[in-house]
């Protein structure tokens, strides 16, 4: 019995380091998620800097490179000042996440988080059930051994 407790608890040790680095992968993989998401919205950005700036360059070729021209200094003056409120409207007002969105996300990442859990739990008992038929098996082995040794020397 000594040897099957010994097993519970060294199978209670694997599955508590096990559950610790799923959890911590869980976690690895939701920060690379949201890295990726991040990454794609800083590529969205860049993608729109870079058009802006194709369009202004278009705008000063198709007026001319003359800056006394009156035409092309309007244009450029008012697409900097579409800019400039663009800017300024998208500081004053920061991207935000609905709080039903943060609960939704937080609970779908609980119920992530137990349903590994209970998966880990499933395998570890497979595994203690396997190790005490083992180990069962293994001593029913030496038990009958020393009866057949015993019956040999009486021959």
């Amino acid at each position: 019995m000594d040897q099957i407790e010994l097993h519970k608890q060294t199978g209670e040790m694997v599955y508590s380091t096990l559950a610790n680095k799923a959890l911590l992968a869980h976690k690895l993989q939701n920060s690379l998620n949201n890295t990726s998401a991040q990454l794609e919205f800083e590529k969205a950005s860049s993608l729109a800097k870079d058009n802006r700036i194709k369009y202004l360059e278009d705008i000063i070729i198709e007026l001319g490179h003359d800056p006394k021209d009156p035409k092309s200094i309007q244009a450029l003056i008012k697409k900097k000042e579409d800019d400039i409120a663009a800017l300024r409207k998208h500081l004053k007002l920061p991207i935000t996440m609905h709080p039903m969105t943060t609960d939704i996300v937080e609970k779908k990442s609980q119920e992530d988080e137990m349903d590994l859990l209970i998966k880990m739990n499933e395998r570890l008992a497979e595994t203690e059930k396997a190790l005490e038929e083992a180990l069962q098996g293994k001593q029913g082995e030496l038990a009958s051994q020393p009866s057949q040794t015993a019956h040999k020397q009486f021959q």
